[in-house]
């Protein structure tokens, strides 16, 4: 509620949630179609959807709740972030489960909720409109219903809801094989092989195919050309980083709390492979989950340079973590009840200190609302070249005022001055916060924005000729500009 949405590029998909829901409203059968027609992340639009019903229903109980004409959605969006962020806390349950589902005590299970909570990475998404913790719980859901099949058709339940994950993030294309795998090679071992392996491909099949036999439907061949398109989407960045940003990413995003899970679950895998103890066959299963998904990440990426990693990227990682940690936990800490005390106190403490800072972060769609309702519509412009610049469309009614930044600055090309004059407000633009410079920026872009000023400031300029209320050409981002720059 206080803020943050619409900040990165890709949550602006969330609106075709909110299109279908009102063309389904108010019975527009060509607005359904051409929401429905879009191929990417094509279930995320349908789930979107279902929020914003939600959202409607919630707004109805305050001043917003009439919906029959134009799009008020965006002044209780907040409330869509509420709902949608739930899809966070059912992946914490999704852990317990799993934990449980693969023969974890129950004190292994409660360790792996407790550090699936605690997590950083897990949390820091839940205000924005994006489809990750969705994807991820379907995901997880159908590898938790996969372990536990007893019979073909809940495999093929399982398959379903794992294709089905592809759909709601494509990003999370690896997860498909990975979850796939791990079923394959767990569940229901009186059936034969072939068996649990055709009932999880017809199942993925199904998840998959659903969505997109819908948009073919509502949108034709064209449905495809831009699948085709999208698809070569993923290569902001460097395909070289595919094997080193993960950990580079959740050791920023995850801090102490990340790294001390890491290395005492590698200190204990090490200290039993040295004395020749057996390591329980769950953990191995999530341990080759992580290593199936590192593996085809550095390959599309390193190898066949085909998909950029990024930080969401290295979301599923967590919950697999969070499983292998609650292991090592519960196994070194057995009968020492002070010492598991003090474990759980010291890495809640780590965890709130990094979960503060998001409860008074600001975010340029929210600083801009404040200005516009305290001072009026200003001049905008940036100190920074090269970025794709997003200009309200109103008329400038401050010409003696410059907002400075107020925006996702991408890609940074270089440094430029300030307009000069008195600084009326100055905050820290989010994207200084290190997690977020892992969306798409390079080491060099990220060494920029941490060594170069880019807050979003509220200017009175010295001279209002300085800045055209157009923004000038050196602003927009061409592919020409800087080709050997940052």
């Amino acid at each position: 509620m206080a803020g943050g949405q619409y900040f990165f590029g890709d949550e602006g998909r969330y609106g075709r949630g909110i299109q279908l829901y009102l063309a389904l409203l108010h019975g527009d059968g060509t607005g359904v179609r051409t929401q429905l027609a879009q191929p990417e992340h094509p279930a995320f639009t349908w789930i979107a959807a279902g929020v914003t019903a939600v959202q409607h229903l919630v707004a109805k109980a305050g001043p917003f709740g009439d919906w029959s004409r134009g799009d008020p959605s965006i002044l209780t969006i907040g409330f869509a972030a509420g709902v949608l962020s739930l899809f966070g806390s059912l992946n914490i349950l999704l852990v317990h489960r799993l934990a449980r589902a693969t023969g974890a005590a129950e004190d292994e299970a409660l360790w792996s909720a407790g550090l699936m909570a605690l997590s950083n990475t897990a949390l820091y998404y839940s205000r924005h409109l994006l489809p990750y913790d969705a994807a991820l719980a379907a995901a997880l859901g159908g590898l938790l219903l996969g372990l536990r099949a007893e019979n073909p058709r809940r495999l093929l339940v399982a398959g379903f809801m794992i294709g089905f994950a592809y759909q709601i993030y494509n990003g999370y294309w690896f997860l498909v094989p990975v979850a796939a795998t791990m079923i394959a090679c767990r569940a229901c071992p009186v059936l034969p092989l072939a068996t649990r392996g055709l009932a999880l491909c017809a199942g993925v099949a199904g998840g998959i195919g659903l969505p997109v036999a819908v948009g073919a439907t509502a949108g034709g061949m064209e449905y495809f050309r831009i699948m085709r398109a999208f698809s070569q989407t993923a290569t902001q960045g460097l395909f070289s980083e595919g094997w080193s940003l993960p950990w580079a990413y959740l050791a920023q995003s995850e801090s102490c709390t990340g790294i001390a899970v890491v290395v005492l679950s590698a200190t204990l895998i090490c200290t039993q492979l040295w004395r020749g103890v057996l390591i329980e066959r769950r953990v191995k299963l999530w341990l080759g989950g992580i290593a199936g998904a590192y593996a085809l990440l550095i390959l599309f990426s390193t190898v066949l340079e085909i998909f950029v990693v990024y930080g969401r990227t290295a979301k599923p990682f967590v919950p697999l973590l969070a499983l292998v940690g609650g292991w090592a936990f519960s196994t070194l800490l057995a009968q020492r009840t002070a010492m598991a005390v003090l474990s759980i106190l010291t890495l809640t403490v780590l965890a709130v200190l990094n979960f503060a800072g998001h409860l008074e972060r600001l975010f340029p769609r929210d600083v801009e609302i404040a200005v516009l309702k305290n001072y009026g519509n200003p001049k905008h412009t940036l100190s920074v070249s090269g970025s794709l610049y997003f200009p309200l469309d109103l008329p400038v009614t401050r010409p003696d005022l410059a907002l400075v930044n107020a925006q996702v600055l991408y890609p940074v090309r270089g440094a430029l001055p300030c307009p000069a004059g008195n600084t009326l407000i100055e905050i820290e633009n989010p994207l200084s916060y290190p997690p977020y410079q892992y969306e798409s920026y390079t080491p060099a872009q990220r060494e920029f924005i941490r060594t170069h000023d880019i807050k979003i400031r509220l200017i009175r300029l010295r001279d209002p000729n300085s800045i055209p209320n157009d923004l000038p050409a050196q602003f927009r981002y061409q592919n020409s500009e800087h080709p050997t720059g940052l």
